[in-house]
């Protein structure tokens, strides 16, 4: 899946209130059910906590990836956050996060997730990336921002 299908206009939030991993996750996890209008809250939540609790998915400069596989998601959904003053996210490199990408597949096409970390992976790995998305001031900027980078890096879906 590419990134600009999974970060639409509407799954995209600017200005998170969240300033700890555990309000964090309570907010996007809210914000991700809404916007997909799912009824599987609890399992989700669940499940990006179980799989923080192993290792912390702050994993690029400023930049956390929470993920996750429940077997109530039919296809892989995802929605975007941005914190003006940064998120206490214990992230491997101590630093604050500002971009939250959260992530949810089946737990049935495990292969799906992974391609989707995969191509979030190749964006963020660009250095222009983080600080193109934190200058947009609305959703749909973003989407119009990762769409471009999917361009210049003529990205394409595996």
């Amino acid at each position: 899946m590419l990134v600009s299908e999974l970060f639409k206009d509407k799954n995209i939030k600017i200005k998170l209130e969240s300033e700890d991993k555990d309000s964090l996750f309570e907010e996007m996890v809210n914000f991700l059910v809404d916007a997909e209008n799912l009824d599987c809250r609890e399992e989700i939540l669940n499940a990006i906590i179980e799989r923080e609790n192993k290792m912390s998915t702050g994993i690029a400069p400023h930049i956390a990836l929470p993920h996750a596989n429940i077997p109530q998601i039919k296809k892989t959904v995802g929605v975007m956050g941005i914190s003006l003053r940064g998120i206490d996210y214990e992230a491997l490199d101590g630093k604050p996060v500002y971009i939250v990408m959260m992530v949810i597949g089946n737990s049935e096409a495990p292969l799906e997730h992974l391609k989707t970390l995969k191509n979030i992976a190749s964006l963020i790995s660009n250095p222009d990336f983080f600080p193109s998305i934190l200058k947009c001031k609305t959703p749909k900027e973003i989407s119009h921002q990762i769409i471009d980078f999917e361009d210049l890096s003529k990205f394409k879906e595996n």
